[in-house]
């Protein structure tokens, strides 16, 4: 009978054990650290950067390249905030970009739309919100210390109109006004 008592009892801890993994398994916390163990998307680079509007409000865009690590999973959302000294706010944040099911590998975004400024980016931070079967998944996107701005990622010029670029050649920024300044590397 004792050990009936104690069988039950393990019984129960287990089921309450599953029970907790479960629910613990669909929260911002566990998808936060699914994303950080085992992401399905690299960080993005930042090829470009352009001052852009989003409703008439400044907004940056955003062209880039990321590999995606992991296409079993479907994409639900980009998102994005602008750090403060205390707390974050939640920006608009969106890929313009034609949809499309995108394969494993380097995959290239030319329209990603952030409701910053290009000079506030380096204050931001994007996640990507996917969901791997039934469980959800938050990957680190962007961070300044992993590509702030087009500088670090390699931009050779900045335009007239605010806009980075990786291009040297002939007609760089001539659909923003020409160069206003070449970078050094």
């Amino acid at each position: 009978m004792h050990m009936i008592k104690r069988l039950s009892f393990s019984w129960t801890a287990c089921i309450l054990s599953l029970l907790w993994l479960m629910w613990f398994s669909q929260t911002d916390i566990a998808a936060e650290l699914h994303g950080r163990i085992n992401p399905v998307v690299t960080p993005l680079t930042i090829t470009s950067i352009e001052p852009s509007q989003i409703n008439s409000t400044p907004a940056t865009r955003i062209r880039g390249f990321a590999t995606i690590e992991r296409e079993s999973c479907d994409y639900l959302a980009v998102e994005w905030w602008l750090d403060g000294d205390r707390r974050s706010i939640t920006v608009p944040a969106f890929f313009a970009d034609p949809p499309q099911v995108r394969s494993a590998g380097r995959t290239r975004w030319d329209a990603l739309m952030v409701g910053v400024t290009p000079e506030m980016l380096a204050e931001t931070r994007g996640n990507v919100r996917h969901e791997c079967g039934q469980f959800p998944v938050i990957t680190p996107f962007y961070t300044p210390d992993e590509s702030t701005t087009a500088r670090i990622a390699g931009a050779m010029a900045l335009c007239e109109s605010g806009a980075y670029t990786t291009s040297t050649g002939p007609g760089t920024c001539s659909g923003h006004g020409g160069v206003k300044e070449w970078l050094s590397e």
